[in-house]
């Protein structure tokens, strides 16, 4: 019996220390209970298993949506406490299942996105859903059923449902209706769809992402492995890379948004530096050792070869559409972002991260031979 009731007074300490603010409990990290109840839409991506760390750290509940197979968000489940994350199936035309899968949640999360129009396997009719040669179509999801379409039915589940205080939607850096890409058009008015559903929705432009899985730094090497890194005319453009995580960041710090300053912003995050696209190439081929030089291409041969590849390929490596993006400045105007009112990371207290501190980490898989082969002493 003393055994018993020191026991339980040895439970009652332990519980005493664990509280930390009222409605908020546990040993901190994954193993805490933070009371926020996230549904995250995108999460399988680049960007979304980056924010998913995030929300996992600091015990938080996810709900987790997935319209694939159960394996590929197997990654995801160390990243949370037992029980704190559910994994739901959806469909983006089904607004019931998203409906589901935002049921509960106090937050919801949008990074659904795709560098490429989706295939189907046999042309099919897009008003009977039968196969159909003629009147038939190949593309299942084009730019606007995911930037527009998927967008705005994840804002009208999010405004039906009582439980949901925030939207957060991710969009991206150079989102304009004028763009010469059709991404860049339908991620501006993926936007404009997601504010005119739910008006206090937060809007993440990032800049073009790095980081270890990126299709950025990785895919000029895997370029440069292969064949030679290509640049559109004279490889002039200017990119202002952000480093992945500290995007999640960003996003994680509207997530806790408690006093609600970001509801409603816009978030334009980009890195410290900007770099012309042909500077990007070079610095690549330094890290990697490559021997071969990047190759200058007319915009109007590289935009054909695109065409072809994503007309042949389920998953192509170049599309018409990413020769537009590398072909066009994607930067950040600090000063325009101010005087539009929008938010920063210098506003959110974060240091960007240098793409030189990064970069290494993952690029020297690529050099010939491995990375030991350049090391001095190395037998």
């Amino acid at each position: 019996m003393a055994f018993s009731k020191m026991r339980t007074v040895q439970a009652r300490r332990l519980f005493a220390t664990f509280r930390s603010v009222e409605g908020e409990f546990g040993g901190g990290g994954r193993s805490s209970v933070s009371g926020l109840k996230v549904a995250v839409f995108g999460a399988t991506g680049f960007l979304g298993r980056y924010v998913c760390n995030e929300i996992g750290q600091v015990g938080s509940t996810a709900y987790i949506a997935n319209r694939g197979c159960e394996m590929e968000t197997r990654h995801l489940k160390p990243m949370f406490d037992l029980g704190n994350a559910a994994f739901y199936f959806y469909s983006p035309r089904d607004p019931e299942s998203i409906a589901k899968v935002v049921e509960g949640a106090n937050v919801v999360i949008n990074m659904v996105g795709k560098r490429y129009e989706t295939k189907r396997l046999v042309p099919t009719d897009p008003a009977t859903g039968e196969t159909s040669l003629l009147k038939g179509s190949r593309i299942n999801y084009s730019y606007e059923d995911v930037n527009v379409g998927v967008a705005e039915a994840i804002a009208k589940a999010a405004a039906a449902e009582p439980s949901v205080e925030k939207l957060i939607h991710v969009s991206c850096l150079g989102a304009a209706p004028d763009s010469p890409s059709v991404l860049m058009q339908t991620k501006f008015a993926g936007e404009e769809a997601v504010k005119a559903s739910f008006p206090d929705a937060t809007i993440v432009r990032p800049a073009t992402l790095f980081g270890h899985e990126d299709w950025f730094l990785n895919w000029y090497a895997w370029f440069g492995e292969r064949l030679r890194m290509p640049l559109v005319e004279d490889g002039s453009a200017l990119v202002q890379p952000v480093f992945v995580g500290d995007v999640a960041k960003a996003i994680m710090a509207a997530v806790e948004d408690a006093d609600g300053s970001l509801s409603g912003a816009t978030l334009e995050l980009a890195g410290p530096t900007d770099y012309s696209r042909a500077e990007i190439a070079a610095f690549v081929k330094d890290v990697a050792k490559m021997e071969k030089e990047p190759v200058l291409v007319p915009k109007p041969l590289l935009s054909l070869a695109g065409k072809a590849v994503e007309t042949c390929l389920f998953d192509p490596y170049l599309t018409k559409d990413d020769v537009e993006v590398m072909s066009m400045d994607v930067v950040s105007d600090a000063a325009a972002a101010k005087a539009a009112g929008m938010v920063t990371f210098e506003d959110l207290g974060i240091e960007p991260t240098p793409l030189e501190k990064v970069a290494f980490q993952y690029l020297h898989r690529y050099r010939k031979g491995g990375h030991f082969v350049y090391a001095a002493g190395y037998h």
